[in-house]
């Protein structure tokens, strides 16, 4: 009789700037994977990166992975890495032997969203728009959270390879006169307006600022977790037509990364934000400024657009990527 072989098993991280989430994953990207023992960590409980990982593992009774992969809130480059959070460091190959592991890489955070997004469980996705995906096409990931991230996925046999991009980076394109006011208003104090000046945390609070401005009103000091409250108590409000705009905004950027990129696998969105404000997102113009497009409309229609409403994404993408040892 033959005996079933073990699943490999993975040390996967999320490591931001406040919080550090671990998790043991066992599975393949082909077959999926099942997370176990997740735990998040606040940052400033610990003197470094180490000491939280070795927590954690000591917390997992004994149980020990044999490969790790660490989605980092930081630039990634060869050896030493300092992290978001500046008082924590990470140079893989030393923290590897440190925790007993056979390897340990480090990745963006979004890079490891991006490979994660497919890997989420159904119940953990919203369809917006069901689509048809064109097969062995591109597939992009944006988000908003912190900053705004974008990966592609290019498809391979067996799962997918990571593109990591800047490309939250690129020029805010407005296509209103609201729009082009908050613009104008943002360009005055950063000069180069980036999607990432609107479509962020940061952007919620600029957009707010800027209407304020523009409607001669005293900016109350809004953090963008008060935006959004004010926005889901009351669409009617200032809070909510700052992220209406907002929501126009995120469309018109998706479609402009999917016919950029060719991404007709489907468009993916990721962060923290979005799966807060749901009901506004899906009452939004979203939808119709991702499609509006001259002669490019029915290629933008027909591509699948998903909502990630769980924070597993990452994790899953760590582990995946932990698996093939890299991008």
């Amino acid at each position: 009789m033959k005996t079933r072989r073990a699943s490999a098993l993975y040390l996967a991280a999320d490591i931001g700037g406040t919080n550090a989430r671990f998790a043991l994953a066992e599975g393949s990207g082909e077959s999926g994977f099942a997370l176990s023992h997740v735990q998040r960590f606040r940052n400033e409980d610990f003197e470094d990166l180490r000491d939280a990982a070795m927590a954690f593992l000591e917390s997992c009774g004994g149980v020990r992975p044999q490969r790790a992969c660490f989605a980092i809130a930081a630039p990634i480059a060869p050896g030493k890495m300092r992290l978001t959070n500046a008082t924590w460091k990470l140079d893989p190959g030393s923290l590897a032997g440190e925790l007993g592991l056979n390897g340990l890489i480090a990745v963006n955070d979004f890079a490891a969203q991006a490979r994660g997004a497919p890997l989420c469980p159904p119940d953990h996705v919203a369809v917006l728009n069901e689509g048809e995906a064109v097969p062995d096409a591109p597939v992009a990931v944006l988000g908003p959270g912190t900053g705004l991230g974008l990966g592609l996925l290019a498809p391979r046999p067996g799962g997918y390879g990571v593109i990591a991009t800047e490309g939250g980076h690129a020029g805010f394109a407005p296509r209103t006169a609201e729009e082009v006011a908050v613009g104008d208003y943002i360009a005055r104090e950063h000069g180069f307006v980036s999607w990432e000046r609107i479509l962020s945390g940061r952007g919620l609070v600029n957009i707010h600022r800027a209407l304020c401005a523009i409607e001669g009103r005293v900016w109350p000091g809004a953090r963008p977790e008060e935006i959004t409250a004010g926005a889901l108590a009351d669409p009617a409000s200032l809070e909510g037509r700052v992220v209406m705009l907002f929501c126009a905004c995120l469309g018109a950027y998706a479609g402009d990364v999917s016919v950029i990129t060719g991404a007709r696998g489907g468009t993916w969105l990721a962060g923290g934000i979005l799966p807060r404000i749901r009901p506004l997102l899906e009452a939004s113009a979203f939808e119709a400024r991702r499609v509006r497009r001259g002669p490019m409309t029915r290629y933008v229609e027909a591509i699948p657009v998903r909502l990630i409403l769980s924070d597993e994404a990452a994790l899953l993408g760590a582990a995946a990527l932990a698996e093939t040892g890299g991008l």
